[in-house]
């Protein structure tokens, strides 16, 4: 769980509709909602055989069961704002699951993040 991503989602709300925004798994019945998941770090910067700096990416899969372009949008811009970066190309197509009758979007989003002093004292 990232308590970044907590922070930036407490009460979270489309159009005045609360959408809960859950680490992984999302265990309750109402929709839209959104997981998230940690996909990826990059040792991005590097100086004196030290890390310095990183990249760390993350998936936010939106399900609904009609239009999710506003959840979508409010996703973005709340990550957006918070200094994240869209990852377009990473960002998956449209999908419908049958079995489940969800619409389904997987959204991509980057955050750098310097190493702290003590981190890095400890490794």
């Amino acid at each position: 769980m990232n308590e970044e991503i907590e922070r930036i989602f407490q009460n979270f709300s489309v159009n005045g509709e609360s959408v809960p925004v859950k680490f992984l798994h999302y265990e309750g019945h109402g929709e839209p909602y959104v997981v998230y998941m940690e996909t990826e770090d990059n040792d991005s910067l590097t100086a004196d055989d030290d890390l310095q700096a990183y990249v760390t990416y993350y998936d936010f899969d939106v399900y609904s069961r009609g239009n999710y372009t506003a959840v979508i949008n409010a996703v973005k811009s709340a990550l957006i704002n918070h200094d994240w970066v869209w990852q377009v190309s990473r960002t998956s197509e449209d999908m419908f699951e049958t079995d489940t009758g969800y619409y389904h979007k997987t959204l991509c989003f980057a955050t750098f993040k310097e190493v702290e002093e003590e981190w890095q004292k400890s490794v």
